[in-house]
């Protein structure tokens, strides 16, 4: 391969030279390495040439020809491209691989098959070593979590192409009541949550954010009417969620104690943005969260049993004791 960036560039050049067809002095070459910003002599342009016809180690064999009568350089046939088109460093591979492992569990939904195509035309025209490439095949390199696969990730495409033209759209959507509605609104963000996927927007009618889920849309439909630029910062208004629900109350400070020895755990991955530690001691971990209780929260405070305990605010502590005692209450009445 060559040995370095310099003998790379060089070797483009004369390659897109020699492929327009025609006869070539090497001085010519020489004046459009230079133009190019690359610096050679003539005589490091007719050693190039020479490699790139002869060298073994190189390996390309091009068809180059001398003519001597004239000291020009020509293709004795137009070879196809030979050099990749994208030169990616090191590093850049390292991290196309991981992407392309991360988004491999997307692959059987259309959309996410046009990226893995894409993916797949990079690895193609890039410099990337055969044994690389093999990595890319390879089922055991990088396990991640899997999603499960859920319904309305089809229509992602048609949503974002509404978002970017700014588009109206209709929605047809059924809620867990079996209710079904149809909203109109002006489509602003898609967004995952907890491996479902939904869609953020304007409700015309109500002139108020929107949010619904991808699998519970019957249809989407979308209209000849656009709308101008819908401020939304995504950060700002899912600041004090504890998910995709976002309540119209004031946010408030939850104190939470765990057992200690989730306190590791906790402060690797917090479980709020927000979460401060308190005091964190052999005997005590406990954290502050500044949040809009939900059911998320709820849900989530919940799912560490016994090792979590909500000191204040009073009602929320409340709401917890009254969940567990109807939790053993269920476990009473089971025969």
């Amino acid at each position: 391969m060559p040995k370095n960036k310099e003998a790379l560039k060089r070797y483009r050049i004369i390659h897109n030279i020699l492929r327009r067809g025609g006869r070539h002095k090497t001085n010519r070459i020489v004046e459009i390495c230079k133009n190019a910003g690359v610096k050679v002599s003539i005589r490091t342009i007719q050693k190039d040439l020479e490699d790139l016809a002869e060298d073994t180690e190189l390996g390309f064999f091009l068809p180059i020809r001398k003519d001597d009568n004239t000291k020009t350089y020509y293709y004795e046939e137009i070879p196809k491209s030979i050099f990749p088109s994208l030169e990616l460093e090191p590093e850049e591979i390292t991290a196309l691989l991981f992407y392309d492992k991360t988004v491999s569990q997307y692959k059987e939904y259309p959309i996410f098959k046009e990226i893995t195509n894409a993916v797949q035309k990079v690895i193609d025209n890039s410099n990337i070593a055969p044994e690389i490439k093999e990595l890319f095949e390879k089922e055991t390199l990088l396990e991640i979590e899997k999603h499960p696969q859920i319904g309305g990730v089809e229509l992602i495409a048609d949503i974002l192409d509404a978002i970017t033209k700014k588009k109206v759209i209709e929605i047809e959507y059924q809620r867990f009541d079996d209710i079904i509605k149809t909203h109109k609104i002006k489509p602003i963000l898609l967004k995952e949550d907890k491996q479902l996927w939904y869609i953020i927007g304007k409700n015309i009618k109500y002139d108020s954010l929107i949010t619904l889920a991808l699998d519970r849309i019957i249809d989407v439909s979308s209209t000849e009417e656009s709308f101008s630029e819908v401020f939304f910062d995504s950060k700002e208004y899912f600041k004090f969620s504890f998910g995709i629900t976002v309540p119209e109350e004031k946010p408030i400070d939850v104190i939470i104690s765990f057992k200690p020895e989730q306190g590791n755990y906790l402060k690797t991955l917090p479980i709020h943005h927000s979460q401060v530690v308190v005091e964190d001691t052999k005997k005590n971990f406990i954290i502050k969260v500044c949040i809009i209780p939900s059911y998320e929260f709820y849900s989530k405070i919940l799912s560490y049993g016994d090792t979590a305990t909500v000191l204040s605010p009073e009602s929320i502590r409340l709401e917890f004791e009254k969940k567990f005692i109807n939790a053993v209450n269920n476990y009473k009445t089971v025969i």
